[in-house]
């Protein structure tokens, strides 16, 4: 008889967040079931499967689009596809409600 065991060992790892966005993002996690070193975890095999940091790190990701996102965009401004235009913030918010 042959018995196969997978010996799997652990490190610790220690980093310094600020307490609110650690608590912030803890918030965030229950959410959705997890925990902290479970996300944690999950973050450092993406790493290992892409070859790098899951998502795109730049000054800029705010307004960072797919090629696709981007033609949609174009294509709609080209076509005059346009929102309403709003006068202030309070009737935007008051249009968007009434959706």
């Amino acid at each position: 008889m042959h018995f196969a065991y997978n010996i799997c060992m652990t490190t610790n790892v220690q980093i310094r967040v600020d307490t609110k966005l650690k608590n912030e993002a803890e918030k965030t996690l229950n959410k959705l079931g997890l925990d902290l070193p479970t996300a944690f975890r999950i973050f450092l095999n993406k790493i290992n499967i892409t070859g790098g940091i899951p998502f795109p790190v730049n000054n800029d990701s705010y307004f960072n689009y797919t090629k696709e996102q981007e033609d949609e965009i174009l294509d709609a401004y080209k076509n005059g596809k346009r929102s309403k235009e709003f006068k202030n913030a309070k009737e935007l918010i008051k249009h968007l409600r009434s959706q």
